[in-house]
C-alpha cells in the first residue's frame, strides 16, 4: 500500500466516526512491513471514554495484534496532528514514525485542539488551571518500596 491509499483509509475511518456519532473526526492506522495491522476511529462518545481517541485505540489494537507492548518497526498514520495524550502513547509505543495530514491549527478552527492543555502543562504544577497536580508526601516509604520491588526484580521487563 502506498501512503495515499493508507491515508484514504484513515480519512474513511474519520468519516465513520462522524457519521456513526462515535466521536470526533479522527481515524488512525498502524502499518508494519507495508500492511495495516490495526486501525481505529475516535470512539469517545460511543464508548463513553475520554481516552478512546483513534490513535490510542490503534496503538492498543496493534500491540494486541503483535502480542507486545511496543511498536518499533511500525508507522502510525492519522488525519489530524495528535493530541498530547495520543502523542504520549505513541512515544511510549516507540513507533518509528507518525504521519498526519491536518495540523493543530485546522483542529482549532473547528473547535478542537490542545493549545490550552499544552500551555497549562508548561506551567509549574501549583499554577495549573486544568486538573491541578499536587504531590502528597504521606506514605512515601510504602510507595517507594513498590518501586524498589519492581527495580530489583531480575525477571522484570524494562520499558
Amino acid at each position: 500500500m502506498d501512503q495515499s491509499e493508507i491515508m484514504r483509509r484513515v480519512i474513511e475511518l474519520s468519516r465513520q466516526a462522524v457519521i456513526g456519532r462515535h466521536g470526533g473526526p479522527f481515524g488512525a492506522v498502524v502499518v508494519k512491513d507495508g500492511k495495516i495491522i490495526a486501525e481505529a476511529h475516535n470512539e469517545v462518545l460511543s464508548a463513553t471514554d475520554p481516552t478512546a481517541h483513534a490513535e490510542l485505540l490503534a496503538v492498543r489494537r496493534a500491540c494486541k495484534a503483535l502480542s507486545r507492548f511496543e511498536l518499533s518497526g511500525s508507522i502510525l498514520y492519522t488525519n489530524g496532528s495528535p493530541c498530547c495524550m495520543c502523542m504520549s502513547s505513541m512515544l511510549w509505543a516507540r513507533l518509528d514514525r507518525i504521519y498526519y495530514i491536518l495540523g493543530m491549527d485546522e483542529s482549532a478552527a473547528i473547535g478542537l485542539g490542545d493549545a490550552d492543555f499544552y500551555g497549562d502543562l508548561a506551567k509549574p504544577e501549583d499554577q495549573r488551571r486544568i486538573v491541578p497536580l499536587s504531590q502528597l508526601p504521606a506514605l512515601t516509604d510504602e510507595a517507594r518500596a513498590v518501586y524498589h520491588l519492581w527495580r530489583d526484580d531480575p525477571a522484570r521487563m524494562a520499558f
